[in-house]
């Protein structure tokens, strides 16, 4: 029997964004064989799609009708309770879930027995950053938030030179550097302001200084072994303070953007460091909605402090609803493209990493360590995902704990487990800043190390030529750390997806680690006396360059043979790994591999 899938309209209060657009759904109703979709009317207005722009699907009146004998429902926000009842048993649900802020529709879930696929849980792994839906959305939460200061703010971001004198640029602080911040710290520096930026990890400062923006170092690095945030002390707390109370005193705007998974939002700026700022100084906080990073703080407010303005703003993402849904869209069906398989089978492979890791409940129990002891409840893990004690998961990249009391081709079979344990220690979670937020990514355009901020490789060409750069986001030239995690080359990258230089920054623990393998094997076999086989050099193929060359490394794809056999199952599981869209059907790589294959003999593309 045939799959549908049901996508339903979003009834949450001031959520524009719809879960699939036009073009994602028209992809998919072409790669799976059979696969039915059924829309609700109106789903996509708010976002600016109209029924009509909907091809090849049904159309339901309302959320009952269109969910009625759904095998896959996909949403951008939690379902409400109401909602949760109409949903049968069985159903798989897709969704970004905040489970943390939502226990009563999570046991409903449970309790209901829907299987809940969380976006917001998938592993900050190469081979899931086109999934990456937190990052894709706090890359529009950071440039929005950036924008948001700008409008609010009295003052001038940019330094102008008139005949009427010269207008001194504004000072931007941005505290927390993940995605959203690394996004809110590029679309600052575009409008022309002068800005610095905070961390917590001193390793922070790359990403930071390559947009262009000062870091502030307050002498404190709470980093444990593992480079995890560790719990300040109260002098190292107190320093941390004092330091970055200086800093705030000087300057007229202040983005707040730091964010813990499964937790309230830290508190990093106080009442007194407000109360020491200039007149007329704007904060936006956009971890209002978990609680804030500002004391004063109100969720979905503004608040006028003597003469600070401290606005609190809510869903951020969805205030650039087009291309929200858009890269939303790519990451779902990224996802989609992982359980459904070529012939148009749901299949969820508990051994598979991402899926392990992404589902939040499933046969009546709560997946997910964290969100199950939150609920009370006993864990009960999917597939062979290791249990998680709470706190386990936070995001390495921008871990403020310290401060709170697919499978892959046969031939690659090999490289699969390795792969499988180096995305295993590479993984971070990622955080929500308004439904978004801050992770070991970069937000604005260009490299970002071993995580892919927004950050994703395009294929041999430029991020921009590939269309995986976020909107507004600087050439790669100009923030070569800044990786930004595009949803994939829809109509508009994702906020982090970046270009070929995050492909490299974020090779190291992927690419990199590949590459040195197979030059350790190309010594050792010289050194048994074996004949040296290097793996080709791919970049003959027309769009693959050396960025993307790299990954194809890292995913065990090192021979012009490998790419000649790629059929049609395996063309689309290599498209979803390296985020790419038609590229690789459109330029023909196996055809390309063929023929120069077959016209220069098996010893084309090795060294």
């Amino acid at each position: 029997m045939p799959l549908t899938i049901a996508l339903p309209h979003e009834r949450r209060a001031d959520e524009r964004r719809v879960a699939l657009v036009p073009a994602a759904t028209s992809r998919l109703l072409a790669a799976v064989p059979g696969l039915a979709v059924r829309i609700e009317s109106g789903c996509g207005r708010a976002a600016g799609f109209h029924d009509e722009h909907y091809a090849g699907v049904s159309v339901a009146s309302d959320f009952a009708r269109t969910v009625t004998g759904a095998d896959i429902v996909v949403k951008v926000r939690l379902p409400t309770l109401e909602e949760i009842a109409l949903l049968a048993p069985g159903t798989v649900l897709v969704t970004l879930t905040r489970a943390f802020q939502h226990l009563p529709e999570i046991e409903a879930l449970a309790d209901g027995g829907i299987t809940t696929i969380a976006m917001d849980l998938v592993p900050r792994t190469t081979r899931a950053r086109s999934m990456d839906a937190l990052s894709s959305q706090a890359t529009v939460a950071g440039y929005k938030a950036a924008l948001l200061a700008a409008e609010l703010s009295p003052r001038l971001f940019p330094m102008m030179t008139t005949a009427a004198g010269t207008i001194r640029p504004s000072r931007v602080v941005v505290v927390g550097a993940g995605v959203a911040g690394l996004q809110a710290i590029a679309t600052a520096r575009r409008l022309g302001a002068e800005v610095e930026a905070y961390d917590i990890r001193s390793r922070a400062r790359e990403r930071i200084e390559s947009l262009g923006a000062r870091m502030i170092d307050t002498g404190v690095e709470a980093v444990d072994s593992q480079g995890r945030a560790r719990a300040l002390r109260r002098d190292e707390q107190q320093q941390q303070q004092e330091v970055l109370a200086e800093h705030l005193a000087r300057a007229h705007a202040v983005i707040c953007a730091a964010s813990i998974p499964y937790r309230p939002a830290p508190r990093i700026v106080t009442r007194d460091m407000v109360e020491g700022m200039l007149p007329d100084t704007v904060i936006v906080d956009m971890a209002a909605a978990t609680g804030g990073n500002c004391e004063l703080t109100r969720a979905g407010e503004q608040v006028q402090h003597g003469d600070t303005l401290i606005v609190g703003p809510l869903n951020l993402p969805s205030h650039g609803a087009v291309h929200a849904s858009e890269m939303y869209a790519r990451n779902v069906a990224n996802l989609l493209a992982l359980i459904i398989d070529a012939e148009g089978e749901l299949v969820l492979d508990g051994d598979d990493d991402i899926v392990a890791r992404c589902m939040l409940t499933c046969a009546g129990g709560i997946c997910h360590a964290p969100s199950a002891a939150l609920a009370g409840r006993q864990v009960q893990p999917f597939g062979d995902a290791p249990e998680r004690s709470v706190g386990e998961d936070t995001d390495t990249a921008e871990d403020w704990a310290g401060e709170m009391p697919g499978r892959v081709p046969a031939d690659a079979e090999k490289v699969r487990s390795e792969r499988s344990a180096v995305a295993r220690a590479d993984e971070t979670r990622t955080d929500e800043g308004s439904e978004a937020g801050p992770s070991d990514r970069t937000a604005s355009g260009g490299a970002s190390p071993a995580e892919d901020v927004t950050d994703r490789p395009a294929s041999g060409r430029t991020a921009a030529e590939a269309g995986d750069r976020p909107i507004d986001a600087p050439p790669a030239e100009e923030s070569a750390a800044g990786a930004v995690l595009a949803s994939g080359s829809m109509a508009a990258a994702d906020g982090a997806a970046g270009s070929d230089a995050s492909a490299e920054g974020a090779g190291e623990g992927t690419t990199g680690a590949a590459r040195r393998e197979d030059e350790g094997a190309v010594e050792k076999a010289q050194a048994d006396g074996e004949p040296a086989s290097p793996p080709d050099d791919l970049t003959v193929i027309d769009g693959i360059g050396p960025a993307l060359q790299e990954r194809l490394y890292a995913f065990g794809v090192t021979r012009l043979e490998m790419l000649a056999a790629l059929d049609e199952p395996a063309r689309r599981r290599l498209a979803v790994q390296l985020e790419l869209d038609e590229e690789i059907e459109d330029e023909d790589w196996a055809g390309q591999a063929r023929a120069r294959l077959a016209n220069a003999g098996p010893s084309e593309g090795s060294d």
